[in-house]
């Protein structure tokens, strides 16, 4: 029996047993993804927060996008941008010029470009695979009636792939053959909790695996294979820290190994070193509506933090300013 195999018969075991111990939370955690503007357990009315200290960024022009629901956003090799919104790919140019994009079967809810041009959709259970010409090249195994992909991915030899609904962080090969897994059920490092469909994850340039835990307010770092190395971030209202019920929802890498987050409830976006230490803040809750959630993160070569606003229904860019 090959190892792949083997892997895939202990992952179904696995699946099987946590549908049939927590189907209905996992459940809850899919309607919720259905509504991605609703703020949910994040009220702040009793917060008191400090005041926000000044952004190094200033926002350029925004994108406007003709689309009702956004999901995702990814920045590809040659910066433009990829919006997943409605059943479609929207494509932009570096300086917002609409370059087309192509339509989809079904709403794709995180997306990630990978080596080649090649395009990794998250259509909630599976994961497609589309050409630079955006045509379907393949078309993944499905991962369980509860699964939940909110992001993946991309290195050069694997892609990995984060599982809300199931609580799992999934390794594969480029053609989608299954590799190994990490269980958030505590016996990989500590327990995830993921009480909304937020669950992002990225790979260094070192090779370290970063993924939020979104209920305990930290962000985890594992090796490539598994082992769990340590944790920064806690819950707090100071502008170092995290708040709200679940935060941060996504993480993006800047190129200079910096870290960018997001937060919902109290929406921002900040910047930290590799070791988690607040580098600056991107936008505070001051520019944001209220009640916004979803703000997907993507940064290009020239460090422009690039960000997807579903309440607006923007793509909006900030790019650091140069010191006078």
């Amino acid at each position: 029996m090959s190892r792949s195999v083997l892997i895939l018969g202990v992952l179904l075991a696995v699946l099987s047993a946590v549908s049939s111990s927590a189907g209905g939370r996992r459940s809850e955690v899919k309607d919720q993804a259905t509504e991605l503007h609703n703020p949910g357990l994040d009220s702040t009315e009793s917060t008191e927060l400090p005041e926000s200290p000044a952004s190094p960024y200033a926002e350029l022009e925004p994108i406007e996008l003709e689309a009702e629901r956004l999901y995702g956003i990814a920045v590809c090799a040659e910066d433009r941008i990829l919006v997943s919104a409605d059943r479609r790919i929207f494509v932009f140019g570096q300086a917002g010029e609409s370059l087309g994009g192509f339509g989809l079967e079904e709403p794709a809810g995180c997306l990630a470009v990978g080596p080649e041009g090649l395009l990794y959709l998250g259509m909630s259970d599976h994961v497609q695979v589309y050409g630079p010409a955006g045509s379907r090249v393949a078309t993944w195994a499905g991962l369980g009636n509860e699964a939940l992909v909110t992001s993946i991915f991309a290195t050069p030899e694997e892609v990995f792939v984060a599982d809300a609904g199931n609580h799992m962080v999934l390794r594969f090969d480029r053609g989608g053959r299954l590799l190994d897994y990490i269980r958030g059920d505590g016996s990989a490092g500590p327990k995830l909790i993921i009480p909304s469909p937020y669950f992002d994850l990225l790979v260094t340039s070192e090779g370290t695996l970063l993924l939020t835990n979104p209920g305990r307010h930290r962000v985890h770092s594992y090796t490539t294979e598994g082992e769990y190395l340590g944790f920064w971030g806690r819950c707090a209202p100071e502008i170092e820290a995290f708040c709200g019920c679940c935060n941060p929802t996504h993480i993006a890498l800047t190129p200079a190994g910096s870290i960018v987050t997001s937060e919902k409830g109290i929406p921002r976006i900040k910047v930290y070193d590799s070791r988690g230490v607040f580098q600056a803040l991107v936008a505070g809750p001051e520019d944001f509506a209220e009640g916004t959630t979803g703000l997907d993160l993507a940064v290009d070569s020239r460090g422009r933090v690039v960000v997807l606003d579903p309440k607006s229904r923007t793509v909006r860019i900030f790019a650091k300013e140069l010191p006078r």
